[in-house]
């Protein structure tokens, strides 16, 4: 090999060493991007979904039947409680 190849491959190698880190850098950008999308979709999917439940129970329906599980009752309603249950 002659001198002026030796140093030529030298610079290539010392440039492709000078890529290797950068490269790193963004392939390690991309995954961090990618895992915080999926947390996003995740949490999209859990806001929608305490969302419906809030839309359901906002409701008169669903606020008697709550009052009721807790013993309330109407004015001029009788109380009475199931033995044996």
């Amino acid at each position: 090999m002659t001198p002026r190849r030796i140093v030529l491959l030298i610079v290539l190698v010392l440039l492709g060493g000078l890529f290797v880190q950068p490269l790193r850098g963004y392939r390690d950008a991309d995954q961090g991007l990618e895992r915080a999308r999926a947390d996003l979709r995740e949490a999209r999917q859990q806001h929608a979904a305490l969302k419906r439940e809030l839309d359901a129970l906002d409701s008169r329906a669903a606020l008697v039947a709550e009052a009721r599980e807790q013993g309330y009752i109407f004015p001029g309603e009788t109380p009475f409680a199931v033995a044996g249950r």
